[in-house]
């Protein structure tokens, strides 16, 4: 992959900080894995398309589970899932 200037991995650092943080304030923590992809792409030895089919790959990787976190349609719907 070509060298990419300074500002391209800025802004390829700050994007992966958002989504770090937007994780953690979910609760969640970014796996070793994940955390290792992410520095590749800001290196910029993946490309932003190979950097999301890797990511995408390991998360089809993960053995299925239960949802972290339920989705509703309105705050209605919301309510009674806690209530149930």
């Amino acid at each position: 992959m070509p060298e990419l200037p300074d500002e391209e991995r800025t802004r390829r650092q700050r994007a992966v900080d958002f989504a770090r943080g937007s994780v953690e304030l979910s609760g969640g923590k970014l796996s070793l894995e994940v955390d290792v992809l992410n520095k590749r792409y800001v290196a910029c030895e993946l490309s932003a398309d190979e950097h999301i089919e890797a990511l995408l790959a390991d998360a089809r990787s993960l053995p299925p589970g239960k949802p972290a976190q339920e989705y509703f349609a309105s705050f209605e719907e919301a309510i009674k899932a806690a209530r149930a």
